[in-house]
């Protein structure tokens, strides 16, 4: 919330920068998007519908029939373009379709910066591997950082990750490469057991719920 300049409570302090500038309410809107957890998306209107849409308020000057084969040819909905979005009372498009969609309508925007709420929310295990994957195809090849809040990532998509932040308390107990999260714990004394998701151990480590005090305490004073 903090990072998209959304009211959470409390007297926010700090710098919050882009690309070493001052991240505005104006530079917000000029340079980054937010995929909300559950998508907002028109009932009734097609996947190609809410492309063109966004197409004539983002990017006025392109053609936008043209600006959407583009969009829905990058995100893999040509085939469901005609699709309504649906809801909960109609058909329409799957959890993943929405997903790459609601990305689609942000990525419009051309902005540096998409923030997604946890894109695989009600996702089952494949289909939340495979938006990662997608999501993870993607950043390069539009130039846009992808900064996402995940609950309990699978192996597969923990592994899809450059970089992880982990939170206790609002306290961080790890921040850097993904990749060399493993390595970080077995510093520490806490190697991850053979076979285990990295993930899932790191949060055992650090929910006060389910593990003693110390253990956590340990975890924020370590980092």
């Amino acid at each position: 919330n903090t990072l998209t300049l959304e009211p959470s409570g409390g007297t926010p302090y700090g710098v919050v920068t882009l690309n070493g500038n001052s991240f505005t309410l104006a530079m917000y809107k000029r340079t980054a998007a937010v995929v909300q957890q559950h998508d907002t998306l028109w009932t009734f209107m097609t996947a190609r519908d809410h492309v063109m849409y966004a197409t004539r308020l983002y990017q006025p000057e392109h053609d936008p029939h043209a600006y959407a084969d583009s969009m829905l040819k990058e995100m893999g909905l040509v085939e469901c373009q005609h699709v309504i979005a649906g809801n909960v009372h109609f058909r329409g498009l799957s959890g993943g379709q929405k997903r790459r969609l609601s990305l689609a309508v942000a990525l419009t925007k051309e902005p540096s910066v998409v923030f997604l709420d946890e894109p695989t929310s009600g996702l089952d295990a494949a289909a939340a591997a495979s938006i990662m994957a997608f999501l993870r195809e993607t950043a390069p090849r539009v130039n846009t950082a992808l900064v996402c809040t995940i609950h309990q990532p699978s192996t597969s998509v923990f592994a899809g990750f450059d970089k992880v932040c982990f939170l206790t308390g609002g306290k961080i107990c790890y921040l850097g490469p993904a990749a060399e999260l493993e390595t970080y714990l077995a510093s520490i004394e806490r190697p991850v057991p053979a076979h285990s998701n990295p993930a899932d151990f790191m949060l055992d480590l650090t929910n006060r719920d389910f593990v003693d005090g110390a253990t956590v305490d340990h975890m924020v004073s370590s980092w």
